[in-house]
């Protein structure tokens, strides 16, 4: 007869129930660490996409010659503003050719318009304030324009934040969740990769 034969009594039945129980237990806390650096890895791919994307159309702006004016470039039938252009090199997208005219007048939408061309994600700029029954789900990426820190001119800059997904026990409904954040500076095309916590 095998261990796990039917003709066990119920108090054998409640201990390998126990052990097993046990055991599920004890990986949950593994299985969330897993969900957590997926989620990491997750995030960091899409900030690195989407700096991808950006120096593909600044690399693309300096070799096309045709349909290209002097700050805008098309790329696959979209057309991208560029910011000037610094020391010779080409300028990085900051809009869409129907948004902002200049870097200083750098929108949320034209960020988030960025970020839906580069990556094909969706985003939202603001909170929904429609009625509940009304409202529809909002894509978890924050699309904000911010402005830099610099003391003599400060420039404009996107920034895009999602929760982190904390794993098995998560509750979305925190509104002091911590957020993946990525900056993107379109006067030098660099992508940061951030962490913060309760910060909207």
């Amino acid at each position: 007869m095998g261990f796990l034969s039917w003709d066990r009594t119920p108090t054998e039945w409640g201990i390998v129930t126990l052990i097993i129980g046990v055991l599920a237990l004890a990986t949950l806390p593994v299985i969330d660490r897993v969900m957590q650096f997926a989620d990491d890895v997750e995030f960091r791919y899409l900030a690195n996409a989407f700096e991808g994307s950006a120096r593909n159309v600044q690399m693309r702006s300096a070799l096309k010659t045709q349909n290209k004016q002097s700050d805008i470039v098309t790329v696959d039938n979209v057309s991208f503003r560029l910011s000037p252009s610094q020391h010779a090199q080409a300028g990085f997208p900051f809009a869409l050719e129907q948004g902002a005219i200049t870097l200083m007048a750098m929108s949320s939408k034209d960020c988030g318009e960025l970020l839906a061309n580069f990556t094909n994600q969706s985003y939202w700029l603001e909170t929904d304030t429609r009625p509940e029954a009304l409202k529809r789900p909002q894509p978890q990426i924050r699309a904000v324009v911010m402005l830099g820190k610099e003391k003599d001119s400060p420039q404009p800059y996107c920034r895009f934040e999602r929760p982190v997904r904390t794993g098995i026990w998560s509750d979305d409904s925190s509104e002091h969740l911590t957020r993946h954040i990525f900056a993107y500076y379109p006067v030098t095309g660099r992508v940061e990769v951030l962490r913060e916590n309760q910060e909207l």
